[in-house]
This record gives C-alpha cells, structure tokens and sequence, in this order.
C-alpha cells in the first residue's frame, strides 16, 4: 500500500476518533447540566400563589396533587368565586412552615412545577383540608392518584355539605355528561374532546353530581 495513502487513512481515522471522543464528551456534559436535582422531601413554604400553587425556600414551584382550586384573576379575567379564599386558606396552613412532600410517578408538569402531596408536621394533608372547606375540587392525573380515596371522602363531605364552591359547582344546564375513565374528566356532550373518547372509556353520566361523587373532573376547555 502506498505509505502516503495510509498515512492519509490513519490520519482521517484519528480525526474520526477525536471529533467522536469530543461529540461523546460534549453530550455527557449536556446531559449533566440539564439533569434535574432529586426533588426535596420536605422544604419551607415562603410564598402561596394560589390555592392550589405554592413557592418553596430555593424558589421551587409546587403544584398540589389532587386537586384544582378557583383560578385567579389573570389576563384581565375575574378571579373565580372563592378563589382569594381558597390563596388565603392555603397560606393559613402553609407559609412558612416546613412541609412534607410526596411524589407520585410523574415529579413535574408540563411548565416545570413539582407535582407533589404536601403534608404539614401534624400529619394533615393539606389538599383534603382544602377539600374539606370547598376550597377545591378533586383534580386526578393518572397515574399519579395516590390518596385517591382519601381525596374523594373530604370532597364528598363538603358536598354533602354545600360548602364553598358547591354551593354553585352543581348547577346543571345539560341533560347529561360525556366522561373519560382514562383520564378521569367530563365534558359537555358536544366537546369536542368528547367526541375523541374511545368507547371503551366512555361513561354517560345523567348529572353534575354524579360526576364528582365518581371522582371525574371537569374539562377545562368545554367548562361543563
């Protein structure tokens, strides 16, 4: 073989190795930066931003599990009916208390929050006692549906009870409802998520109260 060929392979050969030992290095590098911190087990409540969001010292964003409270006022849109009280009773409980967290299998959503049960140091879980006043409704992610039980007792109790949000949550202005058991949400009948239901997961459900006493919630673009 001509040496000058050869060299010109090895030489090619050596410039393949190196841009690949780099390319590997590179990727490793990115990996490292972008992999996320375990999220903490327990940590100090400095901010509530909602009844349903809260700040943890470090600036961690939580979004509780289980549960939807009334929105806030945003992009000139009228808060929610109870949605100041519901802000007020979350910090109540919470700011500046150290928490407990719990995880279910998926640990963040979609804008970068922890998705996490709080528990305060007497044991209370805090999204039932927002259920228990009417300060919420249940709010279910498969598969994160720990405390799914639990969740659906304090919310039966304060429906039971007409309390916060249900005294206007059960207002009925449909014949019936369209629910998904999969993803455990309900829709006006001409949704057009309701129309996307495979048949197997589909559930006609006769009334708004039904469809909370089976732990379904309610679709957030159809509103029913």
């Amino acid at each position: 073989m001509n040496f000058f060929v050869f060299k010109r392979k090895t030489e090619n050969g050596k410039r393949k190795t190196v841009y690949l030992l780099f390319l590997l290095a590179a990727l490793s590098c990115f990996a490292c930066g972008r992999a996320p911190q375990a999220p903490p087990q327990q940590a100090r409540v400095v901010q509530v931003l909602d009844g349903d969001t809260l700040v943890l010292e470090g600036g961690a964003r939580v979004r509780l599990l289980g549960i939807d409270a009334p929105e806030m006022e945003r992009e000139g849109r009228p808060a929610e009916f109870l949605a100041h009280k519901a802000k007020a009773y979350l910090a109540q409980l919470t700011q500046g208390k150290v928490v407990r967290l719990e995880y279910g299998p998926l640990r963040y959503d979609h804008y970068g929050r922890l998705l996490a049960h709080i528990v305060l140091g007497d044991g209370t879980l805090v999204e039932a006692a927002l259920l228990r006043q009417g300060l919420a409704h249940v709010y279910l992610h498969p598969p994160n549906v720990r405390y799914r039980e639990v969740l659906l007792a304090a919310q039966q109790e304060a429906m039971a009870a007409r309390r916060g949000v249900w005294l206007k949550a059960l207002n009925q202005d449909e014949s019936f409802y369209l629910a998904n058991r999969h993803t455990l949400r309900f829709h006006r009948p001409h949704c057009p998520h309701a129309a996307k239901i495979a048949p197997a997961n589909r559930v006609k459900i006769v009334s708004l109260k039904e469809a909370y006493l089976q732990g379904f919630s309610p679709c957030r673009s159809c509103k029913p």
